[in-house]
């Protein structure tokens, strides 16, 4: 079943939207330049604009025919949506902001409390929305969209404003989201590492037009379109050694990652990012580095980006991208489910603090 069906026409006149796709997600993102309409495709879904020509379904049902057909307002579309700026009512406390949610689940119930632990806000509840950090407003934000029961999150760039570590932060609560409660989610962002870390299906939108619809990695591997890409990762603590500063993590095949020791207890489940221009390939096990993680993986994909490289690679049912030269994936022969080491420095591995 479709998330979303879109058929959106309409002329402003220096700028025209025409767009027309179909996407089952779990997770649609919209990704391109400042400018090319991103924003204003889910400002029609959401109802808050009304397009010349449209038809747009959100799981089906009809939330837009124009002209003269179904308009129902954006109140009864039962969507969320979060934007740059979390939008929060500054009188009110972070409890009041949570509960001013249309069709809000109350707090206490099973749904209210699993929204608050996944997106960790029970200890916010009496703050004071002056209080709160960039990256705590931005959870409310979602908070209060979740709470709405929606069929549909829309993400309108969420993280932009923030800056790289409360990003890949939010970003880690997003996967969390869509890893346990399940919405679907559509996300407009002009940054690679988000698309390749929670969306599913990806359009690519230019001048207001789709230029290519599918895979994420398909659609980044296009020529011109490569950035830093980013792969975070939830994995559980195994053990600490304090004594030299290292806090390993299980991975998949009785392998286990180092990284900068964490206060995270044993047992304890963690978000890491990792950086894909950090990892290091190699087809055959080195001895004698500095680095402490390296990494037995499969060869998933390969997918090519003017003159750089994107390597899927596959731990069980974990992924990780590498971001490497052309050069470097002919002289080490890589080919799917060829076996190859991933080397990663323990410093390379961030712990997002969420």
């Amino acid at each position: 079943m479709s998330i979303v069906d879109l058929q959106i026409r309409h002329d402003f006149g220096r700028f025209a939207l025409d767009v027309k796709a179909s996407s089952a997600g779990p997770v649609l993102g919209i990704f391109g330049p400042s400018g090319s309409g991103k924003s204003t495709i889910l400002n029609a879904i959401s109802g808050f604009v009304h397009p010349q020509h449209a038809h747009i379904s959100i799981m089906t049902r009809t939330v837009c025919r124009t002209p003269g057909g179904t308009v129902v307002p954006p109140h009864r579309r039962e969507v969320g949506y979060v934007t740059q700026d979390a939008l929060l009512f500054p009188h009110l406390s972070v409890r009041g902001n949570l509960a001013f949610s249309p069709r809000c689940l109350g707090l206490d119930s099973l749904g209210g409390k699993r929204v608050l632990d996944v997106l960790r806000l029970a200890p916010l509840l009496e703050r004071r929305v002056q209080e709160l950090s960039g990256g705590e407003k931005q959870r409310v934000a979602l908070g209060r969209a979740l709470l709405s029961q929606p069929q549909l999150l829309l993400l309108d760039e969420p993280m932009s404003a923030l800056d790289s570590r409360l990003a890949r932060e939010v970003l880690a609560l997003l996967m969390e989201v869509k890893r346990t409660l399940q919405v679907p989610m559509l996300l407009v962002s002009h940054q690679e590492s988000e698309m390749a870390a929670l969306a599913d299906d990806c359009i690519l939108l230019e001048n207001g037009r789709i230029a290519a619809q599918g895979p994420p990695l398909q659609i980044l591997a296009r020529p011109g379109r490569l950035g830093g890409l980013d792969n975070i990762l939830r994995l559980e603590v195994a053990r600490h050694e304090p004594e030299r500063g290292i806090t390993w993590l299980v991975l998949p095949g009785q392998q286990q990652l180092a990284m900068p020791l964490s206060t995270a207890a044993a047992g304890q489940t963690v978000s890491v990012g990792v950086h894909a221009d950090e990892i290091i390939l190699c087809r055959q096990r080195p001895e004698g580095l500095s680095a402490r993680n390296v990494v037995r993986c499969l060869v998933d994909g390969l997918g090519a980006a003017g003159t750089d490289s994107l390597v899927r690679l596959k731990l069980g049912e974990l992924r990780l991208l590498a971001h490497v030269t052309h050069a470097a994936v002919e002289e080490l022969g890589l080919q799917p489910e060829g076996e190859v080491f991933a080397i990663i420095k323990s410093n390379s591995v961030i712990r997002l603090a969420v």
